[in-house]
């Protein structure tokens, strides 16, 4: 009893100091920021005044707000459907022995290794009107010149592919793991009832792997609606606002109307929307976790 007592002094001892830390750093921002979003500061009119709900209700009435929302929920949704049927396809093929298997696992998560300012770099030189290597193939095929960051129809989408091609590794790698874990003999035992192809994948292996595919789409949805790397560096939102999204749009509001007190509701808005989906998401996975145990 006196040894229990003191492993729990010492866990304390180590574990108050780092809760309390956390607290302050945590604390201190958030409440800084929901101050500043009760208010109308202003560099430029160089007003500071409490103004209460005022800016949440213009976020509210502002059509700028939702078409970036909008943006933001199609590219997350396009994103991630596509990590995870090319991660899953690829978690397939890499899944298997066969000759040079380690060279080419590590060639396909070379793009997860390139910093996302790197990858929006890459990919916007690529994309470009007159030298971008994608448009000289094009009119060495006969198709000629496309522009992909400068179209009102195509920007959104050219840069979801970039994130696309940076992100499917990481879907990869998780699909990768969650098939090596499923055990044998499910799928022998389909396998010699005549399950083959599709018919095994669909209900024998993806509902064994449910609580890995569930975790990973909920994971990198997350992160891709905080996006802003490859948005800001290939097209800083345009042309016009057609590639705007959340990330950008509190950005500018911030940083170049300078107004603070409206960023900052606009930023707590987004945060209430993804506490309340993470938390939607999370109650689905664990008591479906709880369902199959």
């Amino acid at each position: 009893m006196r040894m229990l007592e003191r492993q729990n002094r010492t866990f304390w001892m180590f574990v108050l100091p780092a809760v309390a830390i956390t607290l302050v750093c945590l604390l201190l921002p958030v409440g800084r920021g929901v101050h500043i979003s009760l208010t109308n500061l202003n560099f430029l009119t160089n007003t500071n005044e409490f103004v209460g709900l005022a800016n949440y209700g213009k976020a509210l009435s502002d059509p700028d707000f939702y078409w970036s929302l909008g943006r933001n929920l199609v590219y997350v949704v396009v994103v991630v459907f596509f990590n995870f049927l090319i991660g899953f396809g690829m978690a397939l093929v890499c899944n298997r022995r066969f000759a040079g298997e380690r060279v080419v696992r590590t060639v396909l998560i070379f793009p997860m290794l390139l910093i996302p300012v790197a990858a929006a770099t890459l990919w916007r030189f690529m994309y470009n009107y007159d030298i971008g290597v994608i448009n000289k193939t094009l009119v060495s095929l006969g198709i000629g010149r496309v522009n992909w960051l400068g179209s009102p129809d195509l920007v959104l989408y050219s840069i979801i592919i970039t994130d696309i091609w940076a992100w499917t590794p990481w879907m990869f790698l998780i699909l990768l793991a969650g098939l090596e874990g499923i055990p044998l003999e499910p799928i022998e035992a389909a396998r010699m009832d005549g399950a083959s192809g599709w018919k095994l994948i669909r209900y024998v292996i993806l509902p064994l792997m449910s609580p890995v595919t569930r975790v990973a789409v909920s994971l990198k949805a997350i992160e891709t609606f905080r996006t802003f790397d490859y948005v800001w560096v290939m097209s800083r939102g345009g042309p016009g606002s057609y590639s705007e999204i959340m990330s950008t749009f509190v950005y500018k509001q911030a940083y170049k109307n300078l107004t603070y007190g409206y960023s900052g509701a606009i930023s707590f808005l987004v945060l209430a929307l993804m506490v309340a989906v993470s938390v939607v998401v999370l109650r689905r996975v664990i008591m479906r976790g709880e369902d199959v145990s």
